[in-house]
């Protein structure tokens, strides 16, 4: 005799859970803003605090990086949002 350990569903329950856990193209775009916006925080904070550091000289590896980062996010800006940066 073979028993039956599956759990039974009924397919309103799994319509329920399924809308539950839908992830939306509007979801993964708020997500990516606010990974964005954590990301800026925790950069500014770490740059103030390299340049509270009086012995801390940046080389051009670091210039290099910073502009890297600066252009990258610049490439995003409308002209006019690029005139005023």
């Amino acid at each position: 005799m073979m028993t039956d350990y599956r759990c039974r569903v009924s397919e309103d329950e799994l319509a329920h859970d399924h809308a539950q856990v839908e992830i939306t193209a509007e979801d993964e775009r708020e997500a990516a803003r606010e990974d964005i916006e954590l990301l800026a925080l925790d950069i500014n904070e770490a740059i103030f605090q390299l340049l509270r550091n009086k012995d801390w000289q940046p080389d051009s590896d670091d210039i290099e990086s910073a502009e890297t980062l600066y252009n990258c996010l610049r490439w995003h800006l409308t002209p006019a949002q690029r005139e005023a940066v």
